[in-house]
């Protein structure tokens, strides 16, 4: 009998002694699978900042060259608005041809179309300009300057876009001209004083046209500016919910890992305990 319950002494401590085996061996199984995971997770991770600084790396590239530009655009202008009263880019302006005096040279009403700032100097008879169509009644032409009366140096008006048709030089040695439209029969009445002169008409490509029409529309400023802007900042918001989502990933998994995990001899041992 004695010999009896030691037999199975002996093979209840056997069974805990495997069950207890199993279980470390369980442990074990559940520690390296978790430290395999958590190796590619790293290996992800990594991969993913890899992704994410080549990412930044571009738009930084992409992003610094625009903001250089644009810098170098609005400078531009406030420069230009400043010194002549209208906007103008690398001293380009866009004027819009609002009636039909040069239509025989070929510019209708309504279009676009771009003048250049011009050393006065340089402007010759048949060339087109734009100006401000304004005289000051103090001294309305040439002959009515004198070392202390001549034309006030900023003067706005109505913007006009002419051919020269006559060039005078005041005695203080600054220019007025006289301006025709094409189609018009007589010149103008009004000579333009040299510095209310906005500049003039250039055969420009077509493609510098375009960019420079595209460049200061609406749209134009939403996808230069605004795009690339959004842009960088939807990279971003990408590259964090990325980063949540692994997260919240591993989290999950862990836990679920975790409450999936039972002991193996706890059946035992609550048996154990009942028949106690």
């Amino acid at each position: 009998m004695k010999e009896k319950t030691q037999n199975n002494i002996n093979k209840q401590e056997q069974q805990k002694e495997q069950d207890q085996t199993m279980q470390e061996e369980s442990i074990q199984h559940l520690l390296e699978s978790q430290y395999n995971e958590n190796k590619k997770i790293q290996k992800k991770g990594k991969l993913l900042k890899k992704i994410t600084r080549v990412m930044d790396i571009i738009f930084n590239i992409l992003l610094v060259p625009i903001m250089i530009v644009i810098g170098i655009v609005l400078s531009s202008v406030l420069v230009s608005k400043i010194k002549t009263g209208v906007a103008s880019i690398f001293g380009y302006t866009q004027i819009r041809i609002v009636s039909g005096s040069m239509q025989d040279a070929g510019f209708k009403v309504g279009e676009k179309t771009f003048v250049k700032q011009t050393d006065t100097d340089s402007l010759e008879v048949g060339d087109y300009i734009a100006f401000y169509q304004f005289y000051d009644t103090d001294c309305p032409n040439p002959g009515a300057v004198t070392e202390d009366v001549y034309p006030k140096a900023r003067a706005k008006g109505r913007i006009v876009f002419h051919a020269i048709y006559g060039i005078t030089t005041d005695s203080n040695g600054n220019r007025w001209f006289t301006t025709k439209g094409t189609n018009n029969v007589n010149p103008d009445h009004t000579q333009i004083y040299e510095k209310y002169v906005i500049g003039k008409w250039i055969d420009q490509p077509n493609a510098l046209t375009n960019f420079i029409t595209f460049a200061t529309s609406p749209k134009g400023i939403v996808c230069l500016i605004s795009l690339p802007c959004s842009l960088i900042i939807t990279v971003d918001v990408y590259q964090l919910i990325l980063y949540i989502f692994e997260y919240k990933r591993l989290q999950n998994k862990t836990v679920s890992q975790l409450q999936s995990y039972t002991p193996i001899n706890t059946k035992d041992e609550k048996d154990k305990k009942d028949k106690a």
